[in-house]
Order: C-alpha cells, then structure tokens, then sequence
C-alpha cells in the first residue's frame, strides 16, 4: 500500500518536475540569433513563428542566415525557403547553388530548385 501511495505521489508530481520551454516572441534579431544558435527548442520555436511571418520579412531573415558561417545554419535557411513559392526564391536558390562554400548547401539549394529533375 505504501508503495502505491508513493508511486501515484512521484507521478503525480511529474508534472511539476518537467520544465517547459517558455513560449516567446520573438522579434527579427531574437529570430536570427535563435535560429542560427545551438539550442534546439529555442531554434524550433523561432522556425515555428518564422513560418507565421509575411513572405518578405521571412525571406529578408533567410537572407540574413544564409550569409552565416555555420554550414548547418545555410541548411536550414535553405530548407525554410522551400517553404516559399519557387518564383519568389528562384534567383536566390540559383546564388546558392552556384555560390555557396559547401557542397552539401549547394546541392540542396540545387534540389529546392529544381524539384522535377
């Protein structure tokens, strides 16, 4: 009996143990910085209100990342453009897949671009 009392007082406070992620909003820079750091749910719930931007603002901020360093940064920024109508992305997948430094970004972008190929 008493273990079934400490199991349903443990699981009961489980609830209160989990930390949730805070909900934020983030404002252009914050969704930059968020999306180009290391921290997972900080960059999934920036991708999250990214998708919630007008076209022209999002593709501003993609613009921002792709000229990052990190080649992880370039792959997501890449990726959320293929979110975007094609006709509003083509000339700037076209750069990537021409310019970027890593192959692996290029071949991406290529892929974005060309989706019947």
């Amino acid at each position: 009996m008493r273990l079934l009392l400490l199991l349903v007082f443990v699981l009961g406070c489980a609830g209160n143990i989990v930390e949730y992620p805070e909900k934020k909003e983030y404002d252009r820079e914050d969704l930059v910085e968020a999306l180009r750091g290391e921290n997972f749910q900080q960059k999934n719930a920036a991708r999250e209100q990214l998708k919630k931007i007008e076209p022209a603002k999002r593709l501003a901020i993609l613009e921002v990342l792709l000229k990052e360093p990190d080649s992880s940064t370039r792959m997501l920024a890449v990726s959320e453009l293929s979110e975007l109508p094609l006709d509003s992305v083509k000339h700037i997948l076209g750069k990537v897949a021409k310019d970027d430094p890593d192959e692996e970004v290029r071949e991406f972008a290529f892929m974005v671009l060309t989706p019947d190929e």
